[in-house]
């Protein structure tokens, strides 16, 4: 390959406008995956390697990049003796070192790799449920996202929804962007694998929930029950005395500053607990935590509660 030495180049310019900008993601419908494992990890899983468009590598010398990672990778692509109905071919591109580390990455320390990834249409609830029904034996579990703001808890709250088989995560209003590429990171490649679902609405959502049979959503809080507090849940149950295999459900995480948005605290502490337009209970649930405490962060919160679903 010729190595690119300009920032330039059209596939430079491509790499710096998705690595910041919302609107080109949305408009080329990509996103820009970095490091060595999680680009491997998309290439060696046969359901996401035809997502990958292009190979960006930096050329720092002709030894180092035939160690380790990037010679396996030239090795992987150049494959063509099995499995080639499974494989496409990859373009893989040198660029300078200098460009690389300015316009091809946003971390601190480059790994000297990168990958421009389409966004999947994967918003396919329907055949995860089936599939996750299938793999644990249990009741779909759906994870909402309210106002989660940190890419890196986004993404780490993905990486446990994969790892617990939760059938499909819903981001509500005001989530960051799902494919920012730090998001991306911290997914360690479980966005590319899961269904996500952007809903417009709290009850947008909850209606798209009641159509998957879900009839109990439990909104992690802050606090226990406090009888003094006439915004406080009506009863907040420990995650751990909640039944999360009777029947489909659904978590509820709110961001990591002001917890729970307004319509959903509305719904939380409505006195007959079924929102008004669905029916649907809306409870609340919480982590028992030692004096002190005030909260957890949100991702780790969120994923303390779906391993206790996968336990049961």
């Amino acid at each position: 390959n010729n190595i690119i030495t300009s920032s330039k180049s059209q596939t430079v310019k491509t790499i710096k406008a998705l690595l910041t900008k919302r609107k080109k993601r949305n408009e080329f419908s990509q996103t820009v995956v970095e490091g060595p494992r999680m680009v491997f990890d998309l290439l060696e899983n046969p359901k996401t390697r035809n997502l990958v468009r292009q190979v960006l590598v930096s050329a720092q010398n002709e030894h180092d990049f035939r160690d380790d990672y990037l010679s396996r990778l030239i090795s992987s692509l150049d494959d063509n003796n099995e499995n080639q109905e499974k494989k496409k071919e990859v373009p893989v591109q040198l660029v300078h070192p200098d460009v690389f580390n300015k316009d091809c990455t946003d971390t601190i320390s480059p790994q000297g790799i990168v990958a421009i990834v389409d966004i999947p249409n994967n918003n396919d609830i329907d055949s995860n449920v089936a599939a996750t029904t299938n793999t644990i034996g249990g009741t779909p579990m759906y994870l909402v996202l309210d106002g989660v703001s940190d890419p890196g808890n986004l993404g780490t709250l993905l990486r446990s929804s994969l790892a617990c088989n939760v059938a499909g995560v819903v981001l509500l209003p005001d989530c960051c962007d799902v494919w920012n590429p730090k998001a991306v990171r911290s997914s360690m490649g479980a966005s590319f694998q899961i269904p996500i679902i952007e809903s417009p609405s709290w009850n947008d959502a909850l209606s798209m929930l009641k159509s998957k049979g879900v009839q109990t959503v439990y909104a992690a809080t802050m606090i226990e029950n406090d009888d003094n507090d006439d915004d406080a849940p009506n009863s907040s149950v420990s995650y751990y005395d909640v039944n999360w295999t009777d029947g489909p459900s659904a978590l509820v995480i709110g961001s990591e500053g002001n917890g729970l948005s307004t319509t959903v605290r509305e719904d939380l502490t409505r006195k007959k607990k079924k929102t008004a337009t669905e029916d649907i209970v809306v409870g609340a649930t919480h982590i028992p935590m030692g004096a002190g405490i005030e909260s957890l962060n949100a991702a780790v919160c969120g994923s303390v509660i779906l391993f206790e679903y996968s336990r049961q």
